[in-house]
């Protein structure tokens, strides 16, 4: 193998990496994005289930009672 042809192999293994890891870091940058979205998401769900969850406690609803069919 001729130094010629190692050198522009190694030049095509490198462009290849540096494609490759551009690809990764745009697949991070997405997945960061989808993260946050994901967790504003969460908190506005949590903002609305918690008073439901408070006025359900204050009816005295509770998991231990009987069923009325009992």
């Amino acid at each position: 193998m001729s130094q010629d042809t190692t050198v522009a192999d190694l030049e095509f293994r490198i462009a290849y990496l540096e494609d490759q890891i551009g690809a990764l870091n745009r697949e991070v940058v997405r997945l960061n994005r989808d993260r946050d979205q994901l967790t504003e998401e969460l908190h506005a769900f949590a903002n609305l289930v918690r008073p439901l969850i408070e006025q359900m406690s204050q009816l005295g609803a509770s998991d231990d009672s009987v069923p009325p069919h009992y």
